[in-house]
């Protein structure tokens, strides 16, 4: 109850702070009695008709309205013209990957659709570092998938893509550092995975071919292939000095390593549309703390434009 009350008077300051701008509304996913984790905060137009619906997923952990601070983007995208959609489903701390939860996506925005008349609009999807994850993975879905609404534009910030590779990582990091962080880093991921697949990349490298949004050591790009035609737009900032003294992070930690890879990909498979932007110096969050991964390396005039020229 407490959680409820905090969550509705920061909520209010929200609302009142980006009012001007549009009008912020809170719907539930699964019912008005669960008000703490599944639901999807929507940002509309200041007037007319939306243009076309923007899902935007925060990352691992991160509430919408954690996103609101880090970026000025949904704000913006709404005042462009679109609906911005912000989900919480299960306070955003689960892997959205099996066909299953991709499912409880497009049930998200088929009933967006519905309820903002958004039926004949096109769809672009989007998010940051896990969110980023999710985001990939449901265009994927969607592009693969009959009767599924299509996504138009797909747009990512520093995401993780390669579960094969994030997983050596944390390997790897268990063996560098004494310390209880990596390990239980390691023990949550491995247990997430083996509840929704029930193996890891370690065990069965071949399954995460088709699992993790993009695997760099599968030469078919299996996951890839629906997107050989979409607009892609990833962001990343690849700091090597910050990652290796403040984190003790080699380039193979970074998720820059997935971004430049897949980019590389889609275009040698022709796709002409998908571009990879590399910032320098543009990481920080909210509290004013230096980190590449970060919302802040996305340049939000840029990508409304980006919006604007794929989502007419």
């Amino acid at each position: 109850m407490l959680r409820n009350r905090a969550f509705l008077f920061l909520f209010m300051l929200l609302t009142l702070h980006i009012a001007s701008a549009q009008k912020v509304e809170r719907l539930y996913n699964v019912s008005p009695t669960d008000t703490a984790s599944n639901y999807t905060l929507v940002l509309s137009p200041p007037s007319g008709k939306p243009k076309g619906l923007v899902l935007l997923f925060a990352g691992f952990g991160e509430s919408p309205v954690d996103l609101l601070k880090e970026s000025a983007f949904p704000i913006q995208a709404a005042k462009a013209g679109y609906l911005v959609a912000l989900p919480n489903i299960s306070n955003n701390t689960v892997l959205f990957l099996t066909d299953k939860r991709q499912e409880q996506l497009v049930q998200l925005v088929r009933d967006v659709q519905k309820r903002y008349k958004l039926q004949d609009k096109k769809v672009a999807v989007g998010g940051f570092s896990m969110g980023g994850t999710t985001a990939v993975k449901f265009a994927e879905y969607s592009l693969s998938s009959p009767s599924v609404p299509k996504v138009a534009a797909l747009l990512a910030i520093d995401p993780l893509l390669d579960l094969e590779r994030f997983e050596r990582t944390i390997l790897k990091a268990v063996q560098r550092d004494a310390s209880a962080r990596p390990k239980q880093m390691l023990r949550m991921l491995q247990n997430m995975l083996q509840q929704d697949f029930g193996s890891t990349p370690a065990q069965e490298p071949e399954k995460f071919y088709t699992v993790s949004p993009y695997v760099y050591s599968d030469t078919a790009n299996t996951a890839i292939k629906p997107l050989r035609q979409l607009p892609v737009l990833f962001y990343s900032e690849p700091d090597v000095v910050n990652q290796f003294q403040t984190n003790h992070r080699d380039l193979y930690d970074l998720n820059a390593a997935d971004c430049t890879a897949m980019i590389t990909d889609l275009q040698s498979m022709g796709n002409k549309q998908a571009q990879l932007i590399l910032t320098i110096g543009k990481g920080n969050r909210a509290d004013g703390t230096i980190n590449p991964h970060s919302w802040s390396i996305m340049d939000v005039d840029t990508t409304v434009k980006w919006l604007l020229q794929h989502l007419k």
